[in-house]
């Protein structure tokens, strides 16, 4: 006859596992300060939406994504949003010198304080200028359009992907 072993259940072996990496978790971002606290109420909510794909449909889709994002956050949430294009993203701006529709919907993003950003390297690399771009000031164009996108979530904006 074989004795009677108790073994542990895997149950109770990965919950104790999952409550050890939490802990450890927590101690390590209170350790190395990457908590981040909740901005105060008066602080503007900072969000940075990063387009670097040559995809129509995808700026416009981005693009009805942030004015959602505009109409469905609270009348007394004060709003700093960027749009940041490189590389192949330069390409929205581009599109909407030649395209009303996408023009229009610049324009009202722009008249609601939205601001496009471009990358100055992007530029060089490809030869364009500002003018080759729909209403590209000269503030409008950042150095470098990476850099820019880790000053910004490091200064906190939310990063965000369409």
């Amino acid at each position: 006859m074989i004795p009677y072993l108790r073994v542990a259940r895997p149950g109770w072996l990965l919950a104790g596992a999952f409550l050890l990496m939490l802990v450890a978790g927590g101690a390590t971002a209170l350790l190395f300060g990457t908590v981040s606290e909740a901005p105060a109420a008066d602080e503007p909510l900072r969000v940075v939406y990063h387009i670097n794909t040559d995809d129509p449909e995808l700026h416009l889709n981005a693009l009805r994504n942030l004015q959602n994002h505009i109409d469905g956050s609270p009348a007394d949430v004060v709003l700093e949003i960027k749009v940041l294009t490189h590389g192949s993203g330069v390409s929205l701006l581009q599109h909407a010198a030649e395209d009303p529709d996408l023009r229009s919907t610049v324009n009202t993003l722009k008249l609601q304080d939205v601001r496009f950003l471009v990358c100055g390297n992007t530029l060089d690399s490809r030869g364009l200028s500002r003018s080759d771009l729909y209403e590209v000031a000269k503030e409008d164009v950042v150095s470098n359009g990476i850099g820019e996108l880790t000053r910004l979530q490091r200064g906190g904006y939310t990063y965000i992907k369409p």
